[in-house]
């Protein structure tokens, strides 16, 4: 069986999570507890969920870690638009972010849309 490091949507979730790591170390100190915390948590947690939703037994559970990690995906969008309207970000690193987030999020779908039963489980 292969594992979830071999998966193209966990390595681009390594560097999606590398590169909010990058941005948010640049967002004021004030925001260390708050917004910068909360993006970097976000951002490990889509590898991590992909990785966990590997070892799970049924079809149903494993596409379900998938919808956790569109859910980490577009909390993620959502804070560092308003991480742009507090002038935390500029616009080109928004759209940076966009452009990775355009690259995973149909690859998480189609991974999701892939994910058949364990053929030794017995499960679905």
């Amino acid at each position: 069986m292969a594992t979830f490091k071999g998966l193209d949507v966990f390595q681009r979730a390594i560097l999606m999570a590398k590169y909010i790591y990058t941005i948010t170390s640049q967002f004021p100190d004030k925001e260390r507890m708050g917004m910068t915390a909360q993006l970097q948590r976000a951002a490990v947690s889509i590898p991590a969920i992909l990785a966990e939703g590997t070892s799970r037994r049924t079809t149903k559970d494993r596409q379900h870690a998938v919808d956790v990690a569109l859910g980490a995906l577009n909390e993620i969008y959502a804070q560092l638009l308003v991480a742009k309207e507090l002038k935390y970000l500029k616009e080109a690193e928004v759209k940076r972010f966009e452009r990775g987030y355009d690259a995973l999020r149909p690859k998480l779908i189609a991974y999701q849309r892939s994910i058949r039963p364990h053929p030794d489980s017995g499960l679905q």
